[in-house]
């Protein structure tokens, strides 16, 4: 398959950091993205291609993977005639559209007139199901996060009765993820703090007044992925102007040296600001700071308003959605794939 060679240097990778940040730049990893291949999902497979070439591509949006049951799975936002859309994968780099639909059926707290599905994510138990978990708006409320279940990776799955997380009054909550360190598991999630206008672009009605608030939440989860333990911690909020006053789908991943880090996209969705940044906590649940930005539409590499990171387990391999063109904001967001790489060096399973 060609791929596309991609290298980011520091320079393109370092924001701005806080005078309170907890350790010097030059003392942190420098993240970057190689090989990044703009997957192409064309009926009865799929081709990688160059990205300056032909295509014949799917809206594939807000990608999550995991391998499961022999192979990777990736997951999207409703497209494609499906509320869950699911391609397979033996290496992440390769990979085709199957005609499942991983929750045909979203559960009955779901709105009947709105069931479009948001940025699934599935993790494996430690009993072997699969969980996932997926955005939808409650019927009568706000967005929530529900939870699913399956004992195949394809599923389908099965949903809970009731959603698993709810913030009606700060405007919802969307984008969760799980993540397992080993000893506890987690969810992370984003408070859609912008749905309630604020001077953000990235609502509904008419930018006013200031911006409101959209922390990225964590909170410990029981080892079944489905019980909800302890109190949620803010880990990370906006920054107001400089990012749109918007932050989201968060994927949490824990490097060599022992710290953590949380990726997540900024700026609005279908704006080319959109993009893809990252922050560093020594703690899990502790405060992210030291922001970088890890791919952009201005870092010209023919992917414009990328976004909605995920990263595999192993740290090696990540999807995310871009476009194809500039401006062109209610276009099809396609999925990538790309390899992580830390201080130069890629990061092996």
């Amino acid at each position: 398959m060609k791929s596309f060679l991609f290298s980011l240097g520091a320079a393109g990778l370092v924001a701005a950091l806080p005078k309170n940040a907890p350790r010097a730049a030059e003392e942190l990893p420098t993240l970057g993205l190689a090989n990044i291949t703009k997957i192409d999902m064309a009926a009865g497979g799929l081709q990688g291609r160059r990205l300056a070439g032909p295509f014949m591509g799917v809206d594939f949006p807000d990608p999550s993977i995991i391998w499961g049951d022999g192979s990777w799975k990736a997951y999207g936002t409703s497209s494609n005639g499906k509320k869950i859309p699911v391609a397979t994968s033996s290496d992440t780099w390769s990979w085709t559209l199957t005609g499942n639909d991983a929750l045909p059926d979203p559960g009955s707290w779901v709105d009947p007139n709105d069931q479009g599905i948001w940025a699934p994510d599935v993790q494996k138990n430690d009993a072997g199901t699969y969980v996932m978990y997926y955005t939808a708006h409650q019927n009568g409320g706000s967005h929530c996060i529900g939870a699913a279940t399956s004992s195949s990776a394809l599923g389908p799955f099965t949903p809970q009765s009731q959603p698993l997380i709810c913030d009606g009054g700060n405007g919802g909550v969307i984008d969760a993820s799980g993540y397992d360190d080993g000893t506890d598991r987690w969810i992370l999630w984003k408070v859609d703090g912008n749905s309630l206008g604020g001077a953000t672009t990235c609502q509904g009605g008419t930018p006013s007044g200031s911006y409101k608030s959209t922390p990225i939440k964590i909170q410990r989860v029981a080892r079944d992925a489905l019980t909800l333990l302890d109190s949620a911690k803010t880990i990370l909020d906006n920054e107001g102007a400089s990012n749109d006053g918007v932050v989201e789908a968060p994927s949490l991943y824990k490097i060599g040296d022992g710290n953590f880090v949380l990726f997540y996209s900024a700026h609005c969705y279908s704006s080319d600001d959109y993009d893809v940044e990252y922050a560093f906590s020594s703690t899990i649940d502790g405060s992210y700071g030291n922001r970088g930005i890890l791919i952009r539409t201005v870092d010209n590499r023919g992917v414009f308003g990328p976004g909605g990171l995920d990263i595999d387990p192993n740290g090696k391999s990540v999807v995310f959605h871009g476009r194809l063109n500039a401006n062109d904001g209610g276009a099809a967001r396609e999925l990538y794939s790309a390899e992580l790489t830390i201080n130069g060096q890629s990061i092996t399973a």
